[in-house]
């Protein structure tokens, strides 16, 4: 599964999620395409809203699609 794809499951959308870490729709958008771009203060809020450990969330839907 995917973080844009726990999003949905959540009913997350890039507009709530947006407003509350201070981020462009756009830019938010190339964050989920490219999950390890996000920062680690934004990654943290994510965690929260998607209710999961951190751990859980970086293996999960945080990690490079190069290490795949």
């Amino acid at each position: 599964m995917t973080l844009k794809d726990k999003l949905n499951k959540e009913g997350i959308t890039t507009l709530f999620l947006s407003e509350r870490l201070g981020l462009s729709q756009p830019t938010l958008r190339k964050y989920i395409e490219n999950p390890e771009e996000f920062r680690i203060h934004h990654f943290k809020k994510i965690i929260g809203y998607i209710q999961t450990t951190e751990r859980e969330a970086l293996n999960n839907y945080f990690k490079s699609k190069n290490y795949e």
